[in-house]
């Protein structure tokens, strides 16, 4: 009897986890993703829990010290760079880039097709159909819309639903350890540092090595800022030569004069601390808050995972973990399917659906008191949650064990 076959859209983290798992049960796997070339420049710092790691075993990767790092406490800066709070907690980050080339390496590289742009997809009762811009066709027995928050499967299955803007934007960027002031370095590289202007949240948090000798580790900032969609986004996201890019650009196109402003007003805003690292991130990246949850995730023969079903804002840092688990459960009711595909789908369903939405409810409530909306419907600004419970509630909550003690 010939393998099962399946077709993934979206060659980023949510489709190379089920790729992989896919492949260890004996299907026969394809994935199609639209970007050409290598993504590895388009993510930064990533919460991450045990159920990630152990997915990444389950695929036969590694997770030496390398590929994470330890948080030993939040803390919290007032303007002028005193310390007027700390939680102690016990979490671990790793790096997209890292997840990501660990996942590359793994899945065949003949079988991962760059340049491929999902025009559309049907289905009959023999299997899927996806046609790409380019003409090429691909036959399947289940197709996987992977393919983020963004996703063309969905928009294809349910053309009038959509993520929502959350009316703020976060500012994020990189400093190498070298890089970072000295004499706040071993802070910044142990644990997750805040700083609360009014009506914005910025924070540092450490990041795992760029690469497998782990020996330049590396610390990230992200700085949450309201931005109203049709003026301050926009503007944010219009290119040197006056091109708007909708709500989001390539970081090397952001106008250098976007950049000296928000450096300035990191300047004025921020800890001492942390506008350094503003300052010192060689290419900031911009990323506008949305988030999304879909009414379903299976459609006959196709089904979406990650962040094409559910987009939790980053306040949770667990999106990562989510899709490592969405791949997980979905390959696990496959495997046991026993000839009724439709039914190993619908078990998935079920099992995703609450942790998905559960998920994006508790994003939005950790970045509520950040909705420039909110307030004006309220009348008056949403009080931002006291210090302590804000540190203790932000992120993705305490790993019981460090991954090499797993």
């Amino acid at each position: 009897m010939s393998a099962l076959r399946a077709i993934v859209i979206g060659g980023s983290l949510s489709g190379l986890f089920v790729a992989n798992l896919l492949r260890i049960i004996g299907w026969d796997v394809d994935v199609f993703e639209r970007t050409r070339g290598d993504l590895t420049g388009r993510g930064a710092v990533l919460g991450a829990q045990a159920d990630l790691f152990a997915v990444l075993r389950r695929i036969g990767i590694p997770t030496d010290k390398s590929i994470w790092t330890q948080v030993h406490s939040h803390i919290c800066l007032d303007q002028s760079g005193k310390v007027t709070c700390e939680v102690p907690v016990r979490e671990a980050t790793t790096a997209w880039d890292r997840v990501y080339r660990a996942l590359k390496r793994a899945f065949p590289t003949e079988r991962y097709h760059g340049g491929m742009t999902l025009l559309s997809c049907s289905q009959n009762e023999n299997g899927v159909l996806a046609t790409f811009a380019n003409g090429i066709c691909a036959k399947a027995d289940l197709l996987i819309g992977a393919d983020g928050m963004r996703s063309t499967v969905r928009r294809e299955l349910m053309p009038d639903i959509a993520p929502r803007y959350a009316g703020y934007a976060a500012w994020r960027g990189v400093v190498a350890e070298g890089q970072i002031p000295s004499d706040w370095r071993s802070k910044a590289l142990r644990e997750m540092v805040f700083c609360l202007p009014d009506g914005e949240l910025a924070f540092s948090i450490p990041m795992a090595a760029q690469d497998d000798i782990g020996d330049v580790r590396r610390c990230a900032f992200v700085w949450f800022r309201p931005a109203e969609y049709n003026s301050t986004l926009r503007r944010w996201c219009t290119d040197a030569t006056g091109a708007c890019h909708g709500d989001s650009i390539p970081p090397p196109l952001i106008r250098q004069e976007a950049i000296a402003e928000i450096r300035q007003a990191a300047r004025q805003l921020l800890a001492p601390q942390l506008s350094e690292l503003v300052a010192r991130a060689h290419q900031p990246i911009l990323s506008a808050i949305f988030d999304f949850e879909t009414p379903r995730m299976t459609f006959g023969r196709i089904v979406l995972v990650g962040d094409a079903a559910f987009v939790a804002r980053p306040h949770v840092g667990t999106g990562v973990t989510k899709a490592a688990l969405d791949a997980q459960r979905l390959v696990d009711a496959l495997a046991g399917f026993d000839g009724n595909l439709f039914a190993a789908l619908a078990g998935y369903e079920c099992s995703r659906m609450q942790a998905g939405s559960q998920l994006v409810a508790r994003g939005r409530r950790l970045g509520a008191h950040l909705e420039p909306r909110r307030s004006e419907c309220a009348g008056h600004a949403l009080a931002r949650p006291p210090t302590e419970r804000l540190l203790r509630e932000y992120g993705q909550g305490n790993i019981a064990d460090w991954p090499s003690e797993a």
